[in-house]
């Protein structure tokens, strides 16, 4: 006898109901297994950096390290370790303070640019069209050419990051401007840190205010950088990183001729006058800066279009680029960068004690601050930017 039609549309009923649960019980299990999976994977990926950082710090002895990485706009790690004063055993946390020396010069890049858009300074404009009573010779050079290293300007510190000579901080300034121009403006590279006080002198000169609070106002709060600051490694604020080396240096003139090691590290202090923040002032965290590269990317600093000019590095007149070494191979306007066919980075370094990556391709940015002169942390940031990036060949 044939099921009466309503029995038949109830059991089908309760049939398709219990199909239609046993479905959303699997798709619940299977995104549960897949979070569960990505869970793991990123677990997997922090312990990785962890490793890859610890002992990157074992082997260079590096006694702190503060780590921050941006990815598609984002902070995705941080990470504190070590000791930021070995006297007394103060270990790194997330607000340590640290100083970036030479990514100084990207700040004051970018202060320039500001000034650009603002329609108030000419990259193409002679140095001598905004400040007086400067050399004839300096006559030749445009502020790009400073910005770029390539102005021929005579050095005002030595190796050891000491004033020329020894000098006071105006005699020092007095003396470099009576040197002879290290060769024609615009043909050669050369790194130079006089370029920058003497940047650091235009921007004030055309904002109408001290160089600090041009950064301070422009960047530092723009940007929401909370701790960051212009200062000398000899300070006594209570967040910032002790600095230390392994090196003693040997200088002839203002030159490196020789280097003594030490087995233990040593403290050190660079103290410069107020003129030379632009090269090497600006103390902050990690997340200090990745809340400056975030905001430069979301073009909250400067324009698209500035950006670009940023970073782009210079040419000179035979075709050829130069930077750093055969890694960092080009500079821009206050930016070295990595100028490969497959994920170029723009990597500004401090130092031989900090450094950031941005890898423009690839939306991600890898910050490593140390204490140690001489870490090299852009000898290795690739390799943490390979957790992200595993098409990454680490070259340096």
């Amino acid at each position: 006898m044939r099921p009466k039609p309503w029995i038949t549309q109830r059991m089908l009923n309760k049939i398709s109901a219990a199909i239609g649960l046993i479905a959303i019980m699997g798709g619940l299990a299977d995104k549960a297994d897949a979070q569960a999976t990505q869970v793991a994977k990123t677990d997997d990926k922090a312990a990785a950096i962890e490793q890859l950082v610890q002992g990157e710090m074992a082997s260079r002895r590096i006694p702190g390290l503060q780590l921050a990485i941006v990815r598609n706009g984002e902070i995705v790690f941080t990470g504190a370790y070590g000791q930021s004063d070995l006297e007394t055993a103060k270990p790194v946390t997330d607000r340590t303070v640290f100083g970036v020396n030479s990514i100084s010069k990207a700040f004051t890049g970018v202060a320039a640019m500001q000034l650009v858009e603002a329609g108030k300074l000419d990259l193409d404009a002679s140095v001598t069209q905004y400040l007086e009573r400067l050399p004839a010779s300096w006559e030749a050079i445009t502020v790009r050419q400073v910005l770029t290293h390539t102005s021929g300007l005579p050095e005002i510190i030595d190796d050891n990051t000491r004033l020329i000579d020894g000098a006071e901080p105006d005699a020092a300034w007095a003396k470099v401007q009576e040197l002879p121009l290290r060769y024609a403006p615009g043909t050669q590279y050369a790194y130079n840190q006089t370029g920058y006080a003497l940047m650091g002198k235009i921007i004030e000169q055309i904002s109408g205010k001290p160089f600090v609070d041009f950064v301070r106002e422009g960047q530092f709060n723009a940007a929401g950088m909370e701790q960051a600051r212009f200062g000398n490694t000899a300070d006594t604020a209570p967040e910032l990183a002790s600095l230390y080396t392994y090196l003693t240096l040997k200088l002839e003139g203002m030159r490196t001729v020789g280097v003594e090691r030490s087995e233990t590290p040593m403290a050190r202090q660079e103290v410069w006058p107020a003129y030379m923040h632009p090269t090497a002032g600006v103390q902050a965290t990690a997340r200090d800066l990745a809340a400056w590269v975030i905001a430069l990317q979301d073009r909250k600093l400067v324009s698209e279009k500035g950006l670009e000019q940023l970073w782009a590095p210079q040419q000179l007149p035979d075709g050829s680029y130069r930077g750093f070494n055969r890694t960092i191979n080009g500079y821009g306007l206050g930016w070295p960068s990595i100028r490969r066919a497959e994920h170029p980075a723009i990597t500004p370094t401090g130092g031989d004690r900090a450094a950031i990556f941005i890898y423009p391709e690839d939306d991600l940015t890898v910050i490593v601050l140390t204490n140690l002169m001489g870490a090299g942390p852009q000898r290795f940031a690739d390799k943490i930017a390979a957790q992200y990036i595993p098409g990454l060949a680490v070259e340096n």
